[in-house]
């Protein structure tokens, strides 16, 4: 019996001795992190300002710039922004437009970089670039019905009749049994 008490005893001040040094490494913790500095982050407008200056200069200061980055001309670029907001595929979020979107996503496909180049290139974290470039593929995708035309089966008359080509391009329609 005297040796049951003298272990729950035991227990007890184990216990207790662990609840005290956790309370301390806790208090400790705490006093450690309120001398060690913060990271602190500059203006966001000054980084979207940033941003904005970089499109300017590189994508949108004249047709010619903006067909090399973009593979676009700047007045169809702005129409498939103005499409991509009237139609809801896209939305401004707090700092990066539909026209960062759509920029971002055409230089990808137009130069056939990857997500890393274009964050760097656009000052975005690869993250941001990575979820961006999927909305704007999706939102691309649902304007097929209304600008992507299917394939005509029939064979162009300059190919019809010429020995040349005719017999590789024939389209011919099998049913698989």
């Amino acid at each position: 019996m005297v040796m049951k008490m003298n272990k729950r005893k035991k227990m007890v001040r184990g216990a207790v001795v662990f609840v005290a040094l956790a309370a301390m490494a806790v208090i400790v913790r705490a006093i450690v992190r309120k001398r060690r500095p913060r990271i602190t982050y500059g203006p966001m407008h000054e980084r979207d300002r940033i941003r904005y200056d970089y499109l300017n200069q590189k994508n949108w200061q004249s047709d010619v710039l903006c067909k090399n980055m973009l593979r676009f001309e700047r007045a169809a670029f702005f129409n498939l922004c103005a499409i991509m907001r009237d139609r809801k595929l896209l939305e401004d979020s707090p700092h990066v437009s539909v026209e960062q979107q759509l920029a971002m996503f055409l230089h990808t496909i137009g130069h056939n970089l990857r997500n890393r180049v274009v964050s760097a290139n656009f000052c975005r974290s690869y993250g941001t670039t990575s979820i961006y470039f999927r909305k704007t593929l999706h939102a691309i995708g649902e304007l097929r019905n209304d600008y992507i035309r299917p394939p005509s089966l029939e064979t162009p008359a300059k190919i019809e009749g010429n020995h040349r080509f005719d017999p590789y391009f024939k389209v011919i329609l099998e049913t698989i049994p």
